[in-house]
């Protein structure tokens, strides 16, 4: 029986990705230097010295296209210009659409807090069991529902809504849930807060502890606030204690709790 079905991957002799096809016969992979489709790819390949390697045969057409989908999404060769039908290697915790946040330069805290006019982060912890029915957030299925549901509450922050209630002009403009461990932190969720609301009875949440409260937020459906969701964030460590599992910053971008050692 013929074989049939391949993926093949042309690299720059450092080994430096450079192409991920798919052909039904190895024939195909041999065919770029005489005659491509991709002339960028051609021009490169007729200038430069490569390597060529073959993976298969795979059982059929769709198991080779989802081979090279995942190839084409984890590697980013640079001739590629579209990304192959199949699934793909997306980042941890954030939607498929947000696929290139991860990617971009990571946030200080001082830069989220001018970003956002100040902001209060919250600590998702992975391993939490919540006794009022809250699903824990999963970072492998990111649904928005679960992350509102984490983001929003319960905070031990009832020593700092006295504060915004004293001076309302500082109190954050937006509520980040933030997932993952020491570098690798991102913004799972991103909510206005509704501050004209802060501090109202109505979100107190004693379950033993008086001091904690859901944040009101402005509307549950949009998590992407300044456009912060799925954004790496560096510098950004919480600790064990039920009041530091948050952090406020300024519109400044100074962190006004914890308060700052001396």
């Amino acid at each position: 029986m013929k074989s049939e079905h391949f993926v093949y991957l042309y690299s720059s002799q450092t080994g430096i990705p450079i192409y991920v096809g798919y052909g039904k016969e190895v024939s195909r992979a041999l065919s770029h230097p005489s005659n491509s489709h991709n002339k960028e790819l051609k021009s490169w390949i007729d200038k430069n010295k490569y390597e060529l390697k073959v993976s298969g045969p795979y059982r059929d057409e769709i198991e080779a296209k989802n081979i090279e989908a995942a190839m084409i999404s984890s590697l980013q060769p640079h001739f590629n210009k579209i990304p192959g039908s199949g699934p793909k290697f997306l980042p941890v915790g954030v939607p498929p659409k947000l696929w290139e946040r991860p990617r971009m330069r990571a946030l200080s805290l001082s830069q989220i807090g001018r970003i956002t006019g100040g902001s209060l982060l919250v600590y998702l912890a992975g391993d939490t069991i919540f006794d009022d029915g809250r699903t824990t957030f999963d970072p492998g299925l990111p649904l928005d529902r679960d992350a509102v549901s984490n983001i929003e509450k319960r905070w031990d922050i009832g020593s700092l809504l006295k504060r915004w209630e004293t001076h309302p002009e500082i109190a954050p403009n937006v509520l980040i849930g933030v997932h993952g461990a020491i570098g690798h932190r991102f913004v799972v969720g991103a909510l206005a807060i509704d501050k004209t609301r802060l501090g109202d009875p109505q979100y107190k949440t004693f379950k033993g502890n008086q001091n904690r409260w859901q944040v009101p937020l402005k509307t549950r459906s949009k998590l992407d606030e300044c456009e912060l969701r799925g954004r790496l964030v560096t510098n950004v460590k919480f600790g064990r204690l039920s009041h530091l599992l948050h952090i406020w910053v300024d519109g400044n971008g100074r962190v006004r709790h914890p308060a700052p050692k001396k």
